[in-house]
């Protein structure tokens, strides 16, 4: 091989070596059953709109976090009472750049949800929390690309976490008299 073809094969194996520095996951909430909820409806509430184009939304939401969000509601809870409403009521979901010590920056996602059980008068009579947090390490010089990716892992982990934590509280006891009343009450 000429010293040409040595070089093109080189700078096609680093470039090929730059596409799989972000790899993606799948989400692991797809693949559970359903969660019954002793509500009729389950419906999504903001602290704020998620969709404005206002810097102060921008900053506080990711659109695509909460989409994610709204998916894991549909796919993951199964209303089974004759009346009532599950309420997610998302308090905060933000991802950010922040510095990091290995490399120059990261994302970190946090996520607040609170879920609710409302009666057909407004009155709330269980309630249960998470907080999630998670980072994704940056690596050096990410083309626009590969940070759509870092995001999307963010995303997943984020509603992951969630689901792992909600699952642990509603699904704490198989009776079916439980379903969905496990959760803290007012």
């Amino acid at each position: 091989m000429k010293k040409s073809q040595y070089l093109a094969l080189a700078l096609s194996l680093s470039l090929s070596a730059c596409v799989n520095r972000v790899d993606t996951v799948a989400s692991k909430y797809e693949l559970k059953s359903q969660i019954p909820i002793n509500a009729s409806n389950i419906v999504i509430a903001y602290d704020f709109n998620p969709y404005s184009k206002s810097l102060q939304a921008d900053s506080l939401f990711s659109q695509a976090l909460v989409q994610d969000l709204e998916k894991w509601g549909r796919k993951r809870l199964h209303p089974v009472a004759p009346s009532g409403v599950a309420q997610i009521k998302v308090r905060q979901a933000s991802i950010s750049k922040v510095p990091n010590v290995k490399y120059p920056e990261a994302l970190e996602g946090c996520l607040d949800v609170m879920l609710s059980i409302i009666d057909n008068n407004g009155v709330g009579h269980a309630y249960a929390e998470a907080k999630i947090k998670q980072h994704v390490s940056a690596p050096p010089n990410m083309t626009d690309k590969e940070m759509a990716t870092l995001k999307k892992v963010l995303i997943t982990k984020l509603v992951d976490g969630l689901d792992a934590e909600m699952e642990s509280v509603l699904v704490a006891k198989a009776n079916p008299s439980y379903v969905g009343r496990n959760i803290q009450p007012r």
